[in-house]
């Protein structure tokens, strides 16, 4: 399982390759530019991170003649899309209860963003979802999120989901307004701070004709053991990331990275251990690598010493060779030397 911080569970990425193939589009080089194998993806373990995900809708919106593709992804969009939690949502006995497990177990389908849902003081359900990255993704990727929710709720139903209104977080596209009134039977606001859907808080009560509860908390099991997986796994690189952002302020004490975390040391001991690491190691794989891009950059030796934590040169250099096998101006002159050649 590969589980970068900002992700996207891979059959997602199977649903766009069938849009595309629907378009007649060979999805195989789209994928390949984004840096994306899509022979793999239909495997819930496969998770796209989220700037190889970016890149992929952008090269969608370039070679689609659709231009509501965003929509159009909905058509292939099935509750086995999400794994053990789609059926698991599915089995639920309400509607609210359906939407109360996907909110809560939405990790599986994304990290790049989180849902959240509440009732207004007039009775209005609202189902937004909340961008949990400072990346700006295409508009294509507002609409999947409103269209595929909108039909996966109208599988559990069994009949039409009659909403209030839509929001979408994206410019308004040009002179294809209607397409979205069609797919959604109800007004829509574009440049939305938060992609939204509203209906009727009563609809929560709705009974599902799919219910079964045994089957419901199984899958809720697996889901649970499911995150369990991705969490010991991405743990590591929220670690490096912590560490990306102290290191240039002269901080790499393991007790300032638990505090930025919000955990305790031994929890931060415990938790890299359950993935397969140290703190040791997480922090000189950061420094190596981080030093290696500012080798590349052409930054100064004792800028680069200072930016990763070090407070001389000369330890700097002593660590970078045990590292490296070479010492930083070793590295230089070889990068240097590749580059005449």
């Amino acid at each position: 399982m590969i589980a970068p911080e900002y992700s996207t569970i891979g059959p997602i990425g199977t649903v766009i390759a069938q849009t595309l193939q629907a378009e007649g589009i060979d999805p195989a080089p789209l994928f390949s530019k984004a840096g994306i194998d899509v022979t793999g993806l239909s495997d819930p373990r496969v998770r796209m991170p989220a700037d190889s995900f970016k890149k992929l809708l952008e090269l969608i919106e370039e070679t689609s003649s659709d231009p509501a593709i965003g929509l159009t992804i909905a058509r292939f969009i099935h509750p086995t899309t999400f794994y053990s939690l789609g059926i698991a949502m599915y089995c639920s006995d309400t509607l609210g209860q359906y939407l109360d497990r996907f909110i809560k177990y939405y990790r599986v389908v994304t990290t790049n963003n989180r849902l959240e849902g509440k009732v207004d003081a007039d009775g209005i359900y609202h189902l937004r979802a909340i961008s949990s990255t400072n990346q700006t993704f295409p508009g294509s990727r507002e609409d999947g999120i409103a269209s595929f929710v909108t039909t996966i709720l109208r599988l559990a139903l069994h009949h039409e989901l009659p909403l209030i209104s839509v929001k979408l977080a994206r410019p308004t596209p040009t002179g294809v307004e209607g397409l979205y009134e069609k797919f959604f039977r109800c007004s829509i606001e574009f440049n939305a701070e938060h992609t939204e859907l509203a209906f009727q808080a009563d609809m929560l009560e709705e009974e599902l004709t799919s219910a079964n509860p045994e089957l419901a908390e199984m899958y809720e099991q697996l889901t649970i053991e499911y995150l369990d997986k991705i969490d010991r796994l991405d743990f590591p690189s929220r670690v490096t990331n912590e560490l990306i952002r102290l290191l240039p302020t002269g901080v790499s004490a393991k007790e300032k990275v638990a505090e930025a975390l919000n955990i305790s040391t031994r929890t931060l001991y415990n938790k890299l251990e359950a993935s397969g690491t140290t703190y040791r190691q997480v922090l000189d794989t950061t420094r190596q690598q981080l030093a290696e891009q500012y080798i590349h950059q052409g930054i100064p030796i004792y800028e680069i010493a200072y930016l990763i934590g070090f407070s001389d040169t000369a330890n700097f250099s002593r660590a970078f060779k045990k590292w490296a096998g070479v010492s930083p101006m070793g590295y230089r002159n070889s990068i240097l030397s590749e580059t005449q050649d």
